[in-house]
């Protein structure tokens, strides 16, 4: 079952991201330990965006955050970003995995529609699988290198 994140929720969605920024290779440029931090952020996201849940036999196994955010470069335009894409390991490659993507594709669509966005972005971190977002009708738009210590 796919459904969207209450305020209830915050808990749930902090443990996910902490599980999250973990398995990342930001390391140590994230505040994995910082719940606080982490729900501060996502109740924010629950007002400006959306967070669809994925749980299987009422067990939360997944996630994926979007939020509405205005163009650095052109401010009148306003796009909908995939902030994070978690779903444990062990159910990545079931179908809920998927419909994630498509519950934020489908409700981007929908704001593209109704002119509220101009376009959505979705991020391919080092842990994603090498899916073909081409297909999908997006297009490669920058790839992020970090150099750290």
């Amino acid at each position: 079952m796919i459904r969207l994140a209450t305020r209830a929720d915050l808990n749930l969605v902090a443990d996910l991201l902490v599980e999250f920024l973990q398995s990342t290779s930001y390391k140590n440029h994230t505040m994995s330990s910082n719940k606080e931090h982490i729900k501060k952020l996502m109740f924010t996201i629950l007002h400006s965006g959306y967070i669809w849940l994925y749980f299987d036999n009422k067990v939360c196994v997944g996630l994926l955050a979007a939020t509405r955010e205005q163009n650095i470069w052109i401010p009148e335009k306003v796009s909908l970003r995939e902030i994070v894409w978690y779903v444990r390991e062990e159910y990545r490659r079931s179908i809920g995995a998927g419909k994630l993507f498509i519950k934020f594709c489908e409700q981007a669509e929908l704001l593209l529609k109704q002119d509220l966005i101009q376009g959505y972005f979705t991020t391919r971190m080092t842990t994603t699988e090498d899916y073909d977002l081409e297909r999908r009708g997006f297009r490669l738009t920058e790839k992020l290198y970090i150099k750290d210590n």
